[in-house]
Formats: structure tokens, C-alpha cells, sequence
């Protein structure tokens, strides 16, 4: 593999992450990944903060019902794609932070990248469960992967909202007119994840949801394009 292609998210479509020699995150990493998996859909397990239940964060989640949800259904597939901007953490990629317009476009600002990766996605109910999937392009690859094939790469929609920590309706960090200033930093999301999974979303620090803080945290990262 070539050193210098540009990684993309691709894992958090998947349920069980391929694992590449010399390549990608440790067995360790990935076997932590697949227990969060296996605690989202007991549903019997919840963890959270105490600031969850302060009438902050129930403040937080009235004005966005997807806000809070532990698990996604595919009625919510359309509302949490469209006009969008999620943040995910996960032990394997770190931390990803992704805007996905009402007309199929997609922006993808992940960690180490020098630039931010424009592409498209889609919602295919064609399979017995509902798919996400995504396209940015030839050149890209992902860590937990071969190189990405040509066209859409699809997997289950409820997987990806696993590691979910926050979404907004937006393009809250401008990704769409942006140009990186500084790398992403891989752990910048990792004190607003709960680390066990479903997770009372979203997560409060200091009274302020993970988009909130890393808006703060993050500030001169990215630059207005041109």
C-alpha cells in the first residue's frame, strides 16, 4: 500500500473490521471495537455522565430528537443524513468528523489528512437491512482495509451510529469551504466519548455537547479554501 494515499471512512460501515498485516490498528483495538458493538445492541446496557440528566442536556435533545438516541431505526436514516454534521470516535480510526448534504454530497475531515475528502452517499434499501454508503473516490484507502474499490461502499446503516457522539443539523465546521490548517488530531474526540456503548447521547463536558467543545478545541484547525 501506498504511503501517501488518503484514508476515508470505511469501518464504521462494517461489523467486523478486516485486519491488514503491518497495517491499521491492533487485534486488541479491533476486539475492543466489536464489544462496543455487542454492548449497543443489548439493549438491558446504557452509560452516560451525570450531566446527561441536568435540563441542559434534556434541553439539547428537545431541540434535536436525533440527539440522545442510542440506536438509530431506518425512519431516522433520512433526517440524521441529510444537511448533517456528525462526529464519531472509535478505538481503530479515532476520531472523524463528517458533514453529508440534503443532495447526496458528502465531506469527510479525518485524522493526519491534509486535505478534507469530498464525496457522495446514498441509502440502498435493496438487502434485508437498511445500507449507508459512501463514495470519495480512486486514491483513497482505509487502515482497517485494501484500497477502496471503484463506485459506493455500502454496509449496515445502524452500525456507523454506534460510535456516533454528536450530530447537528449544518455544516457546522464549514467542511464543504475548507482547507486544513492543522491535521486532525486522532484522540481530538476521545474525552467526549463515554468508551462503552449505548451511550446516553450526547455526551456533556462542561454543560456543552462533544460538537460544542470541539468547535473550541479545534478553532484554527481549518481555514476558509482559496
Amino acid at each position: 500500500m501506498k504511503a501517501d494515499k488518503t484514508f476515508l471512512r470505511v469501518a464504521l460501515l462494517l461489523s467486523v473490521p478486516l485486519i491488514l498485516v503491518g497495517c491499521g490498528p491492533s487485534k486488541e483495538v479491533l476486539q475492543r471495537e466489536q464489544d462496543l458493538f455487542v454492548q449497543a445492541w443489548d439493549k438491558k446496557s446504557t452509560c452516560g455522565n451525570t450531566e446527561n440528566d441536568a435540563p441542559a442536556a434534556r434541553a439539547i435533545v428537545e431541540k434535536d430528537r436525533l440527539r440522545g438516541l442510542t440506536r438509530y431505526t431506518t425512519a431516522d436514516a433520512p433526517e440524521s443524513m441529510a444537511d448533517r454534521t456528525d462526529v464519531s470516535y472509535m478505538p481503530g480510526h479515532g476520531t472523524q468528523i463528517s458533514y453529508t448534504s440534503a443532495d447526496g454530497r458528502s465531506w469527510l475531515w479525518y485524522p493526519g489528512n491534509s486535505r478534507i475528502l469530498q464525496g457522495r452517499w446514498k441509502l440502498d434499501d435493496s438487502k434485508d437491512y437498511l445500507q449507508v454508503c459512501y463514495d470519495y473516490g480512486p486514491g483513497t484507502r482505509n487502515p482497517m482495509m485494501k484500497d477502496a474499490g471503484p463506485g459506493f461502499q455500502c454496509g449496515n446503516f445502524q452500525h456507523q451510529n454506534v460510535f456516533m457522539l454528536d450530530t447537528k443539523r449544518g455544516d457546522v465546521f464549514g467542511l464543504t469551504s475548507a482547507r486544513v490548517v492543522k491535521p486532525l488530531p486522532r484522540d481530538a474526540a476521545k474525552p467526549y466519548s463515554p468508551g462503552c456503548a449505548p451511550a446516553r447521547k450526547p455526551l456533556l463536558k462542561n454543560g456543552n455537547p462533544p460538537i460544542e467543545n470541539l468547535q473550541k478545541d479545534l478553532k484554527g484547525f481549518l481555514a476558509p479554501a482559496g
